[in-house]
């Protein structure tokens, strides 16, 4: 497995509404602040992507964490507002689950995406922690 897929997105404040109505029709499902917290927990061990969660679907993903979602959802979307430590969602996760970031302008979102490069996509695969 290598680690090119997407991590996260990050939208203009302005099309925001757009885009997620887009990404629902493509049966994408986005969480609430309590069904982040719980699949943060089925996630996560100690801010590490459990094992198991790589290669698995969204449903799958879901229901491991107590959240139900249609059976025929394509990506988990995770609404974000930080990155960096404490914050989990902002590193590879190695499954279809997406951080969303809404920023106000273009230099919110190129300062975002360095800083999720910076802290969470700069390693190899190799040096990826994954915890069981």
């Amino acid at each position: 497995m290598i680690c090119a897929s997407e991590q996260a997105v990050i939208v203009d404040k302005e099309i925001s509404k757009d885009f997620e109505k887009l990404m629902k029709e493509a049966d994408c499902y986005f969480l609430s602040k309590a069904e982040t917290e719980k699949l943060e927990k089925g996630m996560f061990k100690e801010e590490k992507l459990i094992s198991e969660i790589a290669g698995q679907s969204p449903y799958n993903i879901a229901k491991n964490a107590g959240i139900d979602v249609p059976e025929q959802t394509k990506v988990l979307v995770v609404p974000q507002t930080h990155v960096g430590p404490g914050y989990p969602f902002s590193k590879e996760k190695l499954s279809p689950v997406l951080s969303y970031y809404i920023v106000k302008d273009e230099d919110e979102g190129i300062d975002t995406a360095e800083r999720l490069i910076e802290f969470g996509g700069l390693r190899t695969f190799s040096s990826y922690t994954l915890r069981k």
